[in-house]
């Protein structure tokens, strides 16, 4: 049975809004790569902020649906383009790929990054939250291509054991939009009860090589 890409993913509106945030971490970094594009939504917000950006995404249905919009895509599987690749970069986005990976290839991917890099170079990363009961009770697991969760304290290590510096972490929803109006109610009872084990499912870590 064949899925989309996105049939677990939250819509293209909701994704806009939640990575508009991190738009500001890049400027002065031209050019950003944004590895795993998928649908291009985060270098469609780095071109309306006059930020230079390269795409990367290995799947057909991405790249498509990035060129669609005239974007600069390179389709490639992210380790070997990383690993072998000449250029350099002033920021690199990685969202929602670390949780595709294995430890091993994780390690890699956060060395890789770190090649690729000028320095002074910064580095994004968001993933899923595993300390959310909602991301770890079931969320995580809707995706079949998931691996494994990555918590904050193992992210932050990984990237300090590889020569970063973290200068942000942070577990976050993103706002109410994401929720929906008529899901408000629910969301600030199961908050109330569950305290910070609940309605914070993203984990973002921000490192810059020193």
């Amino acid at each position: 049975m064949k899925h989309s890409l996105y049939e677990f993913g939250a819509s293209e509106g909701a994704v806009r809004y939640l990575q508009q945030r991190f738009v500001q971490r890049f400027r002065g970094c031209s050019p950003v790569l944004d590895i795993g594009c998928g649908r291009g939504i985060f270098l469609s917000l780095l071109k309306d902020a006059g930020i230079e950006a390269v795409g990367l995404d290995h799947a057909d249905e991405a790249v498509q649906a990035s060129r669609s919009h005239g974007f600069n895509i390179e389709q490639a599987e992210c380790l070997p383009f990383l690993e072998t690749t000449q250029q350099k970069f002033g920021g690199i986005f990685c969202s929602h790929v670390i949780e595709h990976m294995d430890f091993e290839s994780a390690t890699r991917l956060i060395e890789a990054c770190r090649r690729v890099l000028r320095p002074g170079g910064k580095l994004v990363i968001v993933t899923p939250n595993p300390e959310d009961l909602a991301i770890i009770g079931e969320i995580f697991w809707l995706d079949p291509t998931h691996v494994r969760p990555y918590p904050l304290q193992l992210l932050c290590s990984m990237l300090e054991g590889t020569g970063f510096t973290v200068t942000q972490r942070e577990q976050f929803n993103g706002g109410w939009r994401l929720i929906g109006r008529r899901h408000l109610f629910a969301f600030y009872w199961k908050k109330i009860f569950l305290g910070n084990n609940y309605g914070r499912p993203n984990t973002a870590v921000t490192a810059v090589i020193p």
